[in-house]
C-alpha cells in the first residue's frame, strides 16, 4: 500500500521531531532495526492487527509506564 505524497511528508516531520527529543536515539536505532529486515513481509496479518489494536490502546490511554510496570502495576 502507498502512501500518498502529503502522508510521507507529515510522517517524515514526525519522525524528525522525534529524533530530536530525548528519545531520538532509542527511536532511531529501532527504526535502524526495522529498516535492516531483509524479509518482504515482516509482520503477519495477525501482527498488524495486533499492533494497531495496541496503538488504539494507547489512543484510550490504556498504557502503563516502564515505571509503573516494575513497580507491579498491571492494567
Amino acid at each position: 500500500m502507498a502512501l500518498e505524497e502529503g502522508v510521507i511528508e507529515e510522517v517524515v516531520a514526525k519522525v524528525k521531531a522525534i529524533v530530536k527529543g530525548p528519545h531520538g536515539e532509542l527511536f532511531s536505532q529501532v527504526v535502524e532495526t526495522f529498516f535492516q529486515q531483509t524479509e518482504p513481509e515482516i509482520f503477519t496479518d495477525e501482527d498488524l492487527a495486533d499492533i494497531e489494536g495496541g496503538m488504539e490502546d494507547i489512543r484510550q490511554g490504556r498504557y502503563l509506564t516502564l515505571e509503573e510496570y516494575r513497580k507491579g502495576k498491571r492494567l
